[in-house]
């Protein structure tokens, strides 16, 4: 049985209103060409933006699929030429019909195919015959009892190597308002193009928003289904080409083309527009489902999660806050350093606004001395001159003055990334009807970012928000989406402000480490030690001994207090197995635990300094199948596994982004000096994790995993204490 969207199609769109307009009777209008769209050169261009689309599988029964593209297309003002392909029919609505694509007045630049999984293979070798630029299929391209390679596998062949992109299968087409090509069998609500681009593995989520929520306008909206050929990435690459587009937003199973997927990130880094992001399979039962849902292997989270920080790619929970994020990062105004610089119409709202602030990484300006005191002199009396600002007084009072000098305030300080201004309303009713035209005052006069905020998420207010949006104004609706949606929006301009690095140069010394991975797979403590500090890493002064004698020449040489550690071949985990015996302080002390861990472990050994008291880092390397070498900073000695505290980085990191990232943990707070205690040197640590990160690079062939915990670090020092690495062949 053919599992295509036939059957919910008919029974969704099988209403009286569905039958095919008089065409002649509703002209539409031509839009003018749009400079820029059609011309970037990218390589979905035909497809993407065409200038005539053939539709096999065309039909006049309402409900088809073939029959509400035509109509799709028609309904949202499509200019250039439709061409149905139908044999049994010699017009549908004022088109003519062909009875193939051979018969075709020119070379089509969009095929659309949509028939079922059983008729899709001819149609699209059909397809590319006639030369076309692209296609849209909708079928699942699943068939019971197929042969081997399957249907779908046959469909990526035939495509990649005609070198013709498609728009699915199992998708729901494209929205190009731009271009007014609308290429799906959903119709959505007419709407102005906008500066949102949408791409959606799920043809659910992409109709969802883009039909339920007028205040997002999108320049484009693409269900990518299977990818046949045509990935996310190229999706994106092709929306950074398109000049309308301020903010991209993906919902995603998978990523198929790593490669394509980074220099997509990439780019937009390069050129200042976001990337918002919902990623599924997180989590076991969810990757499941995505591989279940679509094949898609849903990789790594961890790791994505590294990519994604790389290049400030901004990675949200659900499509509430995807939306709401895109929706903010679509006015043209970015914030630039500073804080939050919020106005409330409620002293309850303000506190509750500032408890929840520091959950979403949202912080306030902290306001000058001058603008302080301007606010204390428009305030009622007990009202709080200071961010954020509650400044609703009496019934009788000014409001409109009142709030109209606080965000002028508020937006002249020096400290101000961004302004909110949280008031009450709904559609046809707000108790200050005058703050809806503060508002929009305000947004023509400054040139800071601007959200209004309603306290909560059940607001009826969609027409009024419309109006906002249409000035620029985007409005978010509850206090907690609100702070995420601008918690989001400084994420990505603090990613930004650290440079990416520079390809490592690689120590000639590395040379017979390399050797040493390839001739025994693994590296123990003492060479992967020796390693690093060729690779310029501080690590603690060690040295190895086979027996007592050496081991009171090693602990001599460097002078007490030491650490004796086992250097058994194959000892991964020396605290488990009780291989580690710390500040031994005399000869006779170092006798006695010698001799009891060579009867338990065997006589190599390990002598080392002690540090001084210090917080425990750890470093972490892990060669990911997809998108190579990521290493790791998290909370070090035995909390490594036990306090969820760690963060992925994609190698080569700077020492600026190793220091963002250190300084995001939990246990920074120790390294900062809490209580009291002299603050690490973190500068230190930042400078090692980076120079850690160009040996993942260096040895990316070799090595598939490499740990050093702990990193001590001190007010004074930083020393990697113990390491080792997995060879790719040990894997």
């Amino acid at each position: 049985m053919d599992l295509d969207f036939d059957f919910w199609i008919h029974q969704l769109y099988s209403r009286s209103d569905t039958t095919m307009p008089n065409l002649t009777d509703t002209p539409h209008p031509v839009p003018a060409p749009i400079p820029g769209v059609s011309g970037c050169g990218h390589w979905l261009d035909r497809m993407l933006s065409p200038a005539s689309v053939a539709i096999v599988g065309a039909s006049g029964r309402p409900g088809r699929p073939g029959y509400r593209v035509q109509r799709v297309l028609r309904e949202h003002g499509f200019a250039g030429d439709i061409w149905p392909v139908n044999p049994n029919h010699a017009r549908l609505g004022e088109d003519a019909c062909y009875p193939d694509l051979s018969a075709l007045p020119s070379v089509p630049d969009l095929v659309v195919v949509a028939v079922n999984s059983r008729r899709v293979e001819a149609a699209v070798g059909s397809a590319i015959d006639a030369g076309a630029g692209g296609m849209v299929i909708f079928s699942n391209n699943f068939i019971e009892q197929d042969a081997t390679p399957r249907l779908l596998e046959r469909l990526k062949t035939l495509c990649r190597n005609a070198g013709i992109p498609v728009c699915g299968g199992n998708g729901m087409g494209f929205y190009n308002y731009d271009a007014q090509a609308l290429v799906s069998f959903d119709s959505p609500p007419e709407r102005p193009a906008g500066h949102i681009a949408l791409i959606a593995h799920s043809g659910s989520v992409m109709t969802y928003l883009a039909n339920t929520d007028p205040r997002l306008m999108f320049n484009l909206v693409v269900s990518p289904g299977q990818e046949i050929h045509g990935t996310v990435a190229d999706y994106i690459q092709y929306a950074l080409c398109m000049p309308g587009t301020r903010v991209v937003a993906v919902f995603m199973e998978t990523v198929r083309d790593p490669e394509g997927f980074v220099a997509a990130l990439s780019k937009a880094r390069e050129i200042g527009i976001p990337v918002v992001i919902v990623k599924v399979g997180a989590t076991e039962q969810g990757a499941r489902m995505a591989a279940s849902h679509s094949g898609a292997i849903a990789g790594d989270d961890s790791v994505f999660q590294a990519i994604c920080d790389r290049y400030g790619a901004i990675r949200v929970r659900d499509m509430d806050e995807l939306a709401a994020t895109a929706l903010l990062l679509s006015q043209k105004h970015r914030p630039g350093p500073g804080g939050l610089s919020s106005l409330l119409d409620s002293g309850g709202l303000r506190e509750l606004m500032v408890d929840l602030a520091s959950d979403f990484g949202v912080t306030f300006t902290r306001l000058s001395e001058s603008s302080r005191d301007q606010l204390g002199s428009i305030l009622e009396h007990g009202l709080i001159p200071d961010n954020p600002v509650d400044a609703m007084g009496s019934i009788n009072a000014d409001v409109a003055r009142t709030y109209s000098r606080c965000l002028d305030i508020l937006g002249s300080d020096p400290g101000t990334a961004m302004v909110s201004l949280e008031f009450e309303f709904r559609d046809g009713f707000s108790h200050y009807p005058a703050l809806l035209e503060v508002a929009r005052r305000w947004r023509i006069e400054s040139d800071k970012p601007f959200v209004v905020i309603n306290s909560t998420s059940r607001a009826d207010n969609n027409l009024e928000a419309l109006e906002l949006g249409r000035c620029g104004i985007p409005v978010i609706n509850g206090i907690s989406p609100a702070l995420a949606t601008i918690g989001n929006a400084f994420r990505y301009r603090d990613h930004r402000m650290y440079p990416l690095a520079d390809t490592p140069s690689i120590p000639e010394a590395i040379r017979h480490h390399e050797a040493k991975i390839l001739e025994t797979g693994n590296m123990g403590e003492a060479e992967t030690l020796s390693m690093l500090c060729d690779f310029g890493l501080p690590v603690v002064e060690f040295r190895p001994a086979k027996n007592a004698r050496q081991a009171l020449e090693a602990a001599e040489a460097l002078g007490y207090p030491i650490i004796l550690k086992s250097a058994r071949p194959g000892l991964l985990h020396k605290s488990e197995a009780g291989g580690v015996m710390p500040d031994i302080r005399t000869r006779d002390g170092l006798l006695d635990a010698y001799g009891e861990l060579s009867v338990r472990l065997g006589d190599e050994v390990l002598v080392a300094s002690m540090l001084g008291d210090g917080v425990e880092l750890a470093f972490g390397m892990v060669n990911d199948r997809q998108f190579g070498p990521v290493v790791m900073v998290s909370a070090g000695g035995i909390h490594v596994e036990l306090l969820d505290d760690r963060r992925f980085i994609k190698a080569p990191c700077s020492v600026e982004e190793a220091s963002y990232h250190i300084r995001s943990l939990r246990i920074f707070r120790l390294l900062d000096g809490c209580r009291g205690r002299v603050p690490c040197r973190t500068d230190l640590a930042a400078v090692a994790l980076s120079r850690f990160s160009e040996v993942a690079v260096a040895l990316e062939d070799l090595v598939l995993e490499m740990d050093a915990n702990p990193v001590i670090v001190t007010p004074h020092d930083c020393r990697i204490v113990d390491a080792m690495a997995i060879g790719m062949d040990s894997g």
